[in-house]
């Protein structure tokens, strides 16, 4: 499979599914306020949870996989805020935009394109790389948009209270326990939790807990259509293209340079460079419209961020495959 074979059928269904939400928002009047709080109060704490208990972070590679795969995000959001500020953008675009130039969609495309590039044997870096980008995404995100209406107690209360933040802790707590899910997938084969050492979660919480996490990405992509029908495309602006280079350009330079720094290599190192130069998580705009944060900016920003990935990823596959 070619790499552009490749970018087409990983990014191409998301692109079929926000198709889909622009037309039904616009045929059907839907409401996205509902979605999108579907999302982050239900949806998004039972997929973090069920991310979260089938994962685990131990040993030393893992703990320099944390570090440059942090290092990355906050490469991208100084630069992207430094610049912002001199240049006197409102404190909301600035969070907006520190928002996706941080925060990359490492999951199911991140994941897929590190297994293409680099084979199954790299999708434990890219799945430590997945759980610290996306936790510290989450809750960095929802600080941001909370610090537009609330002090320091109040940003930390609603980033530490938030649902996703609650439901990644609970499966936190429960993987450390030796909880596990009530089935586990190996090679193809569905076998039970409990024959793996630690105990099951109860199989029907197990079975409704993995039926809403299914529903989370599909319903972010609607809401993603359905706001770009609402708002429509906007050229992106001197601040939007700042962004983009920060996400696409400098978070995977940044990322590879501390890896290289810590002693990763090969595969590790390679894993650490896709990841980190993923355009921005869809769960973005959830966040947005939940905390009123420039919504159609950040619109606008997942939908150029992730048509120009078509463009930079090639490039990064080529550099960072062995």
């Amino acid at each position: 499979m070619s790499v552009v074979r490749l970018l087409v059928d990983v990014l191409g269904p998301v692109v079929v599914i926000v198709g889909i939400g622009a037309y039904a928002g616009r045929r059907l009047t839907l409401d996205i306020d509902t979605l999108s709080r579907l999302a982050y109060w239900v949806l998004g704490p039972a997929f973090v949870f069920e991310i979260f208990l089938e994962n685990q972070l131990a040993g030393g590679t893992a703990f320099r996989l944390v570090a440059a795969g942090l290092a990355g995000m906050v490469v991208a959001g100084v630069v992207t805020f430094a610049v912002s500020r001199a240049m006197a953008a409102p404190g909301p675009t600035i969070a907006a935009d520190v928002m996706t130039a941080s925060y990359g969609n490492v999951g199911n495309t991140g994941l897929a394109v590190t297994a293409f590039a680099l084979g199954d044997d790299a999708l434990a870096a890219a799945s430590v790389l997945m759980l610290t980008i996306n936790i510290t995404g989450m809750a960095s995100g929802i600080a941001m948009a909370a610090s537009q209406k609330y002090g320091l107690g109040g940003v930390a209360k609603r980033a530490l209270l938030a649902p996703m933040t609650i439901g990644a802790a609970a499966a936190i707590a429960l993987n450390a326990a030796g909880v596990n899910g009530a089935e586990v997938v190996a090679d193809g084969v569905v076998t039970d939790g409990a024959a793996s050492d630690g105990t099951a979660l109860p199989l029907v919480i197990d079975r409704a807990v993995g039926l809403a996490a299914a529903a989370m990405i599909p319903v972010m992509l609607l809401a993603l259509g359905m706001q770009l029908a609402a708002t429509g495309w906007r050229p992106p602006t001197a601040g939007l293209g700042l962004s983009t280079v920060a996400k696409l350009v400098i978070a995977p330079i940044a990322a590879v340079a501390v890896g290289s720094m810590l002693g990763l290599d090969g595969d590790n190192l390679g894993a650490v460079a896709i990841q980190s130069a993923m355009p921005p998580a869809v769960f973005c705009l959830i966040v947005a419209r939940e905390h009123g944060l420039e919504a159609d900016r950040v619109t606008t920003s997942v939908v150029t961020m992730t048509a120009l990935s078509l463009l930079t990823l090639p490039v990064v596959l080529v550099l960072a495959v062995p």
